[in-house]
């Protein structure tokens, strides 16, 4: 009876969290501008050739989606988050310990997906892409390794290969490990169940035929020498040899309490169904937990909580090791997901498990249904049921590279590359509005590393590279080595120049050659949750000195 209670309780938040946030991400559908990001995403997304250097394949993957919709912002959204949740009632339901719980699962792992929108990101990206993509993998294996059949082993190759394909455009590093994991399950199957081996190898051929949509099989090759060698051009952190000293050098911006925390998990793993590795998963949930609460102030002094993802992540791989006795794998795909789709980030690596939070929260969620100890099995549920509307909420209240929160954005505009009508706050219209149209046509080389929305917004184009991304200080040089003396000399400009950007060949040149070029003010904008006052500089007439306004 009392199981039974608990059941109806776990569906019932689950349900009230998939309202919240599935709500929540409705209402900002059609609100705010994103300069940085998003911009980057709708360019790929409108043009999958729009650049020669290319890195990520995402546009390719974005585009008919993009095209189905014309281009409208707010549907192209209101479509990712339903494609996200989907995916997410998948997974959730074939991790459902029973037949009677698939529903609260479904309902629950529909809105454990949505929170791969925090911190209010919330155009289709390759973020989001790789998310989902790994979510179908999972939700395909789950099938296939908990039902027996046909039609079930069907649905699940076709689950498999959309969750490849996605991957492959997505982040071709996570299409890679997805592939070694199902070829490898395959081998294992073999002999004990030769038609679960059959179907994982299906679901590879069934990959091919699903990017064969997306671009034709004869362009792949090309493709991915030209990817390979964008990479080397610009010095990227995901090659084999890079990506080790990345992670390592990450985790010195990782918080005391949540290496604490990764210290005791990896005990508590490792010493699991003894004294000590009870004591040492118990203080690794504890110490998780102290973390996140750290963050509440500033939270509710309008900052975004950073790393809640590795604390999620944390706590659920110390729950594991205390009560995980049933459905081994899965659950150690769920904590290992994460670090797969974080692979190749500009950002710090174990800061991008803040995208991939939908994986921990099941895995507490399905961990709370073993957990034989009724007051922490409700602590878990209560606190994974939580999350995804807190996290949520944070994320609207301090969004991502916007000015002001959600329910700020009140102000009807243009988006500058679509054209579709959005509403957006009031710091976000004045620079739209006193900035468009001010560089029409114009080749700009922007070393301000505040995002390629600033070209758009101008009308203007950025040569080579869409941006000069400002964890990068090469790409500059990579720019100016591609442009001819005729390029450079018509190239305008936006400054101040990032001080990682200032020994660039177009910095220095821009600074040799300033008394020739002539200076328009842009309004005040805030990017990353620093405000910025920018300037456009453009050659002035042969006549004409430079003036500064």
């Amino acid at each position: 009876m009392v199981r039974l209670s608990s059941a109806g309780l776990a569906l019932a938040g689950a349900v009230l969290a998939l309202l919240f946030c599935g709500g929540l991400l409705a209402y900002g559908a059609g609100r705010g501008i994103d300069l940085t990001d998003e911009i980057f995403y709708l360019v790929w997304a409108r043009d999958p050739e729009a650049y020669a250097l290319l890195y990520q394949p995402f546009g390719y993957l974005l585009h008919p989606l993009y095209a189905l919709l014309g281009g409208d912002i707010a549907h192209y959204r209101l479509a990712g988050f339903a494609i996200t949740a989907a995916a997410g009632v998948l997974l959730g339901r074939q991790l459902a310990p029973e037949p009677a719980r698939r529903l609260a699962f479904a309902v629950f792992g529909a809105a454990a997906a949505l929170v791969i929108y925090f911190p209010w990101i919330v155009t289709p990206s390759y973020n989001s892409a790789a998310n989902v993509g790994a979510m179908l993998v999972l939700a395909g294996v789950a099938t296939l390794l908990r039902t027996e059949g046909a039609p079930a082993r069907l649905t699940a190759a076709l689950a498999i290969a959309c969750g490849l394909c996605a991957a492959a455009f997505a982040k071709p590093p996570l299409f890679a490990l997805g592939s070694v994991l199902v070829v490898a399950l395959a081998t294992w199957s073999f002999r004990g169940n030769r038609g679960r081996s059959i179907a994982l190898l299906g679901a590879m051929a069934l990959t091919m035929l699903l990017i064969a949509l997306f671009l034709p099989l004869s362009r792949v090759p090309g493709l991915l020498a030209r990817i390979a060698a964008s990479q080397h051009i610009l010095a990227l952190p995901n090659t084999p040899l890079r990506l080790p000293i990345k992670v390592l050098g990450d985790g010195a911006a990782v918080p005391p309490l949540l290496t604490a925390a990764a210290l005791a998990a990896i005990g508590a793993l490792a010493l699991r169904r003894t004294r000590w590795g009870g004591w040492l998963g118990h203080g690794a949930i504890a110490f998780g937990l102290i973390y996140l609460a750290s963050t509440v102030p500033d939270t509710l002094d309008g900052g975004i909580p950073e790393f809640p993802g590795l604390a999620l992540l944390l706590i659920a791989m110390a729950y594991a090791a205390l009560v995980a006795r049933r459905d081994g794998l899965l659950l150690a795909l769920l904590l290992v997901a994460p670090f797969a789709v974080a692979l190749g980030t500009f950002n710090n690596q174990w800061a991008q498990l803040d995208f991939s939070m939908v994986f921990p929260l099941l895995a507490l969620f399905r961990l709370a249904a073993d957990d034989p100890l009724p007051w922490r099995r409700t602590a878990a549920t209560l606190v994974a049921i939580a999350a995804p509307p807190l996290l949520l909420l944070a994320a609207a209240m301090a969004p991502y590279s916007l000015p002001d929160s959600i329910f700020a954005q009140a102000i009807a505009v243009r988006h500058p590359l679509t054209g579709s009508a959005l509403l957006v706050d009031e710091e976000t219209a004045d620079f739209l509005n006193g900035a468009r149209g001010k560089a029409t046509g114009a080749l700009l080389v922007d070393l301000s590393g505040t995002g390629p929305g600033v070209a758009a917004a101008l009308g203007a184009k950025a040569p080579v590279l869409l941006w000069l991304n400002p964890a990068t200080a090469t790409w500059p040089d990579v720019v100016w080595s591609r442009l001819t003396e005729q390029a450079r000399r018509r190239a305008w400009f936006i400054a101040p120049v990032l001080p990682l950007f200032a020994p660039s060949a177009p910095a220095r040149w821009f600074t040799a050659h300033r008394a020739s070029y002539c200076r328009t003010p842009l309004p005040r904008m805030t990017f990353w949750w620093e405000a910025r006052s920018l300037a456009l500089w453009r050659p002035c007439p042969a006549s004409r000195a430079h003036p500064q306004g």
